[in-house]
């Protein structure tokens, strides 16, 4: 039973590593979609959490109104995949707990 917690323990954590390259490139695509002649607005870009998983940056922080379509298509992927990753976090957080009965067990 060590195997199949542990199993679930790597399998968990390699989904969140792909959300967080995920997240990281949706971010770099909506910072790359700036409008022709807008600025990025105000300065507050860089917003870190507490014990949260979003890197670096936000995505709700950035204008709309200063991306262009593709931009703010990417802008709602990000925001989604950024909550996707919170609830696998979150619930992953619930299976470490099960298998570390099992780690103390063996």
């Amino acid at each position: 039973m060590t195997y199949l917690a542990t199993s679930l323990v790597v399998a968990w954590f390699c989904v969140l590593l792909f959300l967080a390259g995920r997240a990281l490139n949706f971010i770099r695509l909506v910072y790359n979609s700036l409008a022709p002649g807008k600025s990025w607005g105000s300065g507050d870009f860089f917003r870190f959490y507490f014990l949260s998983f979003r890197f670096l940056t936000d995505a709700r922080a950035v204008d709309p109104s200063s991306l262009t379509e593709v931009g703010r298509q990417y802008r709602k992927r990000a925001i989604r995949n950024d909550r996707i990753m919170l609830a696998w976090a979150l619930g992953g957080f619930v299976a470490l707990v099960w298998a570390s009965s099992f780690f103390k067990a063996s």
